[in-house]
């Protein structure tokens, strides 16, 4: 999909409602999120049921995925650039896109100006798969070049603990009730 405005299925509806449950335990101060329609009918989804102030925050907008968006899968895997993403995703641009490292950049820059603006407050940032990927390794140590071998789900939540430079990682891809993955 990209960046492509999408809005949320039927699926994704029932997964943000599912996460909204959870929000009152974790006393959230601010709602972060993606200036993307399928992110932004999240956060409103979590709003209505929580009364948390929202910012759209556009560093938190998925991969540019360039020429590729709109294209289907089976296309995508014949095009060489495709294939060399694959083998080097630190050093390969999708025509038109952006580097795996422009996007942690920008992901870091987005929660480190929220936790400047907000210092003692508890913040959700709704984001997209790549984006929290390559958050997620940063705060891990996981070099980049690995950002795939992290599974993020969508309607899964994932909770870091940062202090400075250093997170404590709560829990990664959690899905509320995920005895109904399939529904």
């Amino acid at each position: 999909m990209g960046r492509l405005e999408i809005p949320l299925n039927r699926k994704g509806i029932s997964q943000a409602n599912r996460v909204a449950l959870l929000l009152p335990n974790l006393e959230i101060h601010t709602i972060y999120s993606s200036p993307l329609k399928r992110a932004l009918d999240t956060a409103q989804i979590l709003l209505e049921k929580n009364k948390i102030p929202m910012k759209i925050e556009p560093e938190l907008t998925e991969v540019a995925f360039g020429w590729w968006e709109g294209n289907r899968y089976d296309d995508i895997i014949k095009d060489e650039s495709y294939r060399r993403l694959l083998r080097s995703p630190l050093k390969s641009v999708v025509p038109g896109g952006e580097t795996i490292g422009d996007v942690q950049k920008r992901g870091l820059k987005a929660i480190q100006q929220a936790a400047r603006e907000i210092p003692e407050g508890r913040l959700l940032f709704v984001s997209h798969g790549d984006v929290i990927r390559a958050v997620l390794c940063h705060y891990l140590r996981v070099p980049l070049e690995e950002y795939r071998r992290l599974r993020i789900d969508n309607g899964s939540l994932s909770v870091l603990e940062i202090d400075g430079a250093w997170a404590h990682i709560k829990f990664i891809n959690y899905i509320p009730d995920i005895t109904r993955m399939g529904n």
